[in-house]
């Protein structure tokens, strides 16, 4: 039985940040935005992406770009307190312009030390989230755009940052089986069906869709559900049973499961410690 999660929320334009203690594993997922672990205090917990394990301690801090798909294992004992930033493609554009740099570029590498200069902004920013003031003040963003300045500083330096490819163009049956999932994301479709309907085999698609979006279809459609879990949770009064239906979910338990295997939270936790940004 786990113990319940101290958790602290705060979302808004740039995206989401979150404050966690958690010793709870997370299934493999991958994000739209970009996403940043900062470790806070606690036990070392080790996260993993493709075939190498990333330990998050407090010499270090974890960076995937969009659609990097990643997981974290289970804590073999104390639990750890985690920053996680989920941040919009076009916020974090609009910090590397204020900066003088190109938009578009991505983090080098997934993993790498934590500068004294990253760590103070990341107490900070954790220390405004946790104590509820973040959404008070003139400049409620002020503490993550510090965050967000000293990363780009430290982790995307001209002369290491690397471009976001346009990627080779989308093949016209992936663009289809694209177009299907917004519309049909909320029935959690099959992936053999939606190969079958855009004319592919399986592992074609499979392999087409990666190559063509970055991500799994998986992912891609497990992502487009949390983000319409988080959204209603956080701006509707929806029951969960009511989120767990318009979902697809055969059940409020597979909700609950589907969820916290993404968050490390129940989603009636995740609901009461959401505060907004305006």
């Amino acid at each position: 039985m786990h113990q319940e999660t101290p958790i602290w929320i705060v979302t808004g334009d740039f995206g989401r940040a979150t404050v966690n203690v958690t010793d709870r594993a997370l299934v493999e997922h991958a994000h739209q935005q970009f996403n940043m672990l900062f470790m806070l205090g606690g036990a070392e917990t080790v996260f993993r992406s493709g075939c190498d394990d990333l330990p998050l301690d407090c010499s270090s801090v974890l960076l995937f770009n969009p659609w990097v798909p990643h997981l974290k294992h289970a804590n073999s004992g104390e639990r750890t307190m985690i920053l996680s930033l989920v941040i919009e493609q076009d916020w974090i554009d609009r910090v590397l312009e204020a900066q003088g740099f190109r938009t578009g570029l991505r983090f080098p590498h997934r993993r790498e030390g934590l500068t004294p200069l990253v760590q103070r902004a990341a107490q900070r920013l954790a220390g405004t989230i946790s104590k509820g003031v973040l959404d008070n003040g003139e400049d409620p963003e002020r503490p993550l755009v510090e965050l967000i300045d000293a990363v780009v500083e430290a982790y995307i330096a001209p002369e290491a940052a690397t471009v976001a490819a346009n990627g080779p163009p989308i093949d016209f049956r992936i663009r289809k089986a694209l177009l299907y999932i917004h519309d049909h994301a909320f029935e959690n479709p099959r992936i053999d069906e939606i190969a079958r309907i855009v004319g592919l085999s399986r592992s074609h698609f499979f392999e087409q869709f990666r190559r063509c979006v970055g991500a799994s279809p998986r992912h891609y459609i497990d992502h487009i559900r949390m983000r319409a879990a988080m959204h209603w949770l956080s701006t509707s009064e929806r029951t969960l049973v009511e989120v767990a239906d318009e979902l697809g979910f055969g059940a409020h338990s597979n909700f609950t499961r589907f969820f916290a295997q993404h968050m490390a939270v129940s989603p009636s936790e995740y609901r009461r410690q959401t505060s907004a940004v305006a």
